[in-house]
């Protein structure tokens, strides 16, 4: 099991360039057996950053999740595009002006971005209209293939990308959604290995809960705060950047709580003599989360 208080392992980016290519086959497979031309464009649109309501404090930005497992960005704002035809891959960088330097570091040119996150190549995204044009090998206006779907577990659809100008595009909302969830299903070997970092470091943190509960002098009461567990189990010092989701730090009644720790119901009691905890968390790595659930004592 991987120590939190070594370093996380180096994350290639092969391994969103390999996602890449397994929804392109996946993708031409289905038009084929459609009997439809193989051209066109996946293209998605990537997070945005949002203020806390009418406040200039901006929310902790995480990336939507299946643009993340397609192209691998951090950073806010972004479109990206593949080419069916040929399977080159674009990136769309929001054009930032010269302020942004003075409140949030170096604007990073195109050509970083092409480097970091290996793409055939990249533009600004107000350029997304003329450069698909461009890229397009058919006389009639390009297709995108737009994410839409319904996320069974929230019962809330993704929301396919916009942009000023995508009605000079043909669109398809129902293709894409089915394949590329099938492709996140099954994972290749360098996505097993942040998973397993997730959960090495997601364990060590579980473990370090259970002993900071157990080691209280002789005869008085164990009180133990259960959200103790927030900064050990997000995995700080292991690289884990996020916890993977809300954390459901039961004890006593709080246990027969499905969703227990929201805002209306928080992880506000402590652990006393007697009681049973049930701690449902884990560390989220390089877009990949882990999620374990243990009752103690």
């Amino acid at each position: 099991m991987a120590a939190s208080s070594s370093p996380p392992p180096e994350v290639p980016m092969e391994l969103h360039v390999a996602n890449r290519v397994k929804l392109v086959e996946s993708l031409r497979q289905h038009l084929s057996l459609s009997s439809r031309p193989l051209h066109g464009f996946v293209f998605l649109q990537g997070g945005e950053e949002k203020n806390r309501y009418c406040t200039d404090h901006v929310e902790l930005f995480r990336q939507e999740s299946y643009f993340a497992y397609l192209f691998g960005v951090r950073e806010p704002g972004f479109y990206g595009a593949i080419d069916i035809a040929t399977g080159n891959s674009i990136l769309f960088a929001p054009r930032l002006s010269q302020e942004y330097a003075v409140w949030l570091g170096e604007i990073k040119p195109l050509t970083y971005f092409k480097d970091r996150y290996m793409v055939s190549m990249a533009f600004y995204t107000d350029e997304i209209v003329k450069v698909l044009h461009e890229q397009c090998q058919q006389s009639e206006q390009p297709l995108l293939f737009l994410l839409h779907g319904l996320n069974t577990d929230s019962n809330l659809f993704s929301k396919p990308a916009e942009f000023e100008g995508i009605e000079k595009f043909e669109t398809d909302l129902g293709s894409l959604h089915p394949i590329l969830t099938e492709c996140r299903v099954l994972k290749t070997d360098m996505e097993l290995a942040v998973i397993q970092f997730a959960n090495d470091i997601s364990s060590e943190a579980h473990v370090e809960i259970w002993t900071a509960a157990g080691s209280v002098v002789g005869g008085l009461h164990r009180r133990v705060e259960v959200s103790r567990g927030r900064d050990v189990v997000s995995g700080s010092g292991g690289g884990g950047y996020e916890e993977s989701k809300s954390r459901y730090e039961g004890v006593s009644a709080g246990n027969s709580v499905l969703h227990y720790g929201h805002a209306a119901a928080p992880n506000e009691r402590t652990l006393q003599d007697g009681d049973m905890a049930l701690l449902d968390m884990g560390a989220e790595f390089n877009f990949y989360g882990s999620d374990i659930t243990c009752s103690f004592p």
